[in-house]
């Protein structure tokens, strides 16, 4: 065992770090548990002593496998292994996302994931639960639950819309809808949707975020898309699928486009029929956040969307990233290219981000850079009062010649 392993004794305390990524296994058959810290953006794994971790057994192959750090998210990859690199027992031949309580196998070793938080996040987390659950006794409160009604009662969501840039475009190419409202103390969706799940009206709430984003994005430019949020509490063909089928109808000079958390698939035979029905619609659809959690991009590939929201914790300052992040990174969206999805960069908030996420090969881009969400009027043709000029209701110039000098 190299410098790197840390032993536990009896209790399970550790001796050495104590924050992080680890691997909690044997590092030879028969050997003590060990719990490892990854405490390198790119940890290798393998016979030989330079290893980041050095296996004791024939089967490992000199160079085996390694483990990548991307952000909060954590990848692992078979480095051409004579026996094999397995995840949750199904070798995994591409750059595959693991996370907390996954089992890996490296031939004959096997390991746990395992992430412990510092002290300090843990304070923070509990401090914050406190925090949260002294809202949500607010959110109890009889005016609160009396705003909902009035809120979905009066179709009071105004939603606003944030721009997705192509990189192929000079415009901007969809629209992602975002539930706000001036209802007192439902301004956002967050507290949207925490009032909501006190009165069990989760699904009702996001059917009524759609149906509003649909109904005032016909205003916006016609051919773009409309990307529409969903909740977990809605059944797919219960309550989606008809909300789409009917709103298709509404704005049928847009593509509208439908994410869902690639965290929810559960079902693939259900999601792949659920996107067939989209098809036969004309209607697409989005996994949104991958990569800020356990992705399964093995499930992805057997139900591929039309788009891959890559969640902004992959893309925030990607620039800074080390080499070795970056090509992992443009690894899996060439992968995404290999499903015929069009990879989305969200969260973009920087032009060094925006050119990194260029060159990596993303097809589309999102985030502040290109402006905050918006009312639907923020984005039509406006007319100067004294003048009588009229202006465009794109982004901002000065943002989009900016953006003109990345493509």
């Amino acid at each position: 065992m190299n410098a790197t392993n840390v032993l536990f004794d009896d209790l399970g305390t550790q001796t050495g770090l104590d924050t992080g990524w680890f691997l909690f296994g044997s590092i030879s058959q028969g050997d003590t548990l060990s719990r490892v810290p990854v405490n390198s953006p790119t940890f290798k794994i393998g016979r030989r002593s330079e290893m980041d971790l050095t296996l004791r057994s024939p089967r490992v192959s000199g160079e085996h496998a390694e483990i990548i750090l991307v952000g909060e998210t954590i990848f692992i990859r078979d480095l051409g292994s004579r026996n094999g690199t397995f995840v949750n027992r199904r070798r995994v031949d591409q750059v595959t996302p693991i996370g907390e309580g996954d089992h890996i196998e490296l031939a004959d070793m096997e390991f746990r994931i395992e992430y412990r938080p510092s002290k300090a996040v843990h304070a923070t987390s509990k401090a914050h639960l406190n925090d949260t659950m002294d809202e949500i006794e607010t959110l109890e409160s009889a005016w609160v639950l009396s705003q909902l009604d009035e809120l979905i009662g009066k179709r009071a969501v105004v939603p606003h819309y944030q721009v997705i840039m192509g990189l192929m475009h000079s415009s901007p190419v969809g629209y992602e809808a975002l539930a706000r409202s001036s209802v007192s103390g439902l301004e956002n969706p967050g507290t949207m949707f925490e009032t909501a799940k006190l009165a069990d009206r989760e699904a009702e709430l996001s059917l009524l975020c759609r149906a509003q984003a649909v109904e005032l994005g016909v205003h916006l430019p016609k051919g773009s898309s409309i990307f529409l949020n969903t909740h977990p509490a809605e059944s797919l063909h219960e309550h989606v699928l008809p909300s789409l089928r009917h709103l298709r109808t509404i704005a049928p000079e847009h593509t509208l486009v439908v994410e869902i958390h690639e965290g929810a698939i559960d079902d693939l035979s259900s999601v792949r029929r659920f996107i067939d029905e989209l098809k036969d619609h004309e209607i697409g659809i989005a996994y949104d956040d991958f990569g800020s959690g356990r992705s399964r991009l093995v499930e992805l590939i057997q139900a591929p969307p039309n788009f891959l929201k890559f969640d902004i914790g992959l893309i925030r300052d990607i620039h800074k990233s080390p080499k070795q992040q970056q090509r992992m990174l443009k690894i899996l969206v060439e992968m995404v290219h290999d499903m015929g999805t069009r990879a989305v960069a969200e969260g973009v908030e920087k032009r060094h981000e925006a050119e990194c996420c260029r060159d990596l090969g993303f097809d589309y881009l999102q985030g502040y850079f290109f402006g905050r969400p918006k009312p639907v009027d923020g984005f039509l043709p406006q007319t100067d009062e004294e003048t009588g000029t009229r202006t465009s209701g794109d982004p901002s110039l000065e943002t989009m010649a900016i953006f003109d000098d990345l493509v």
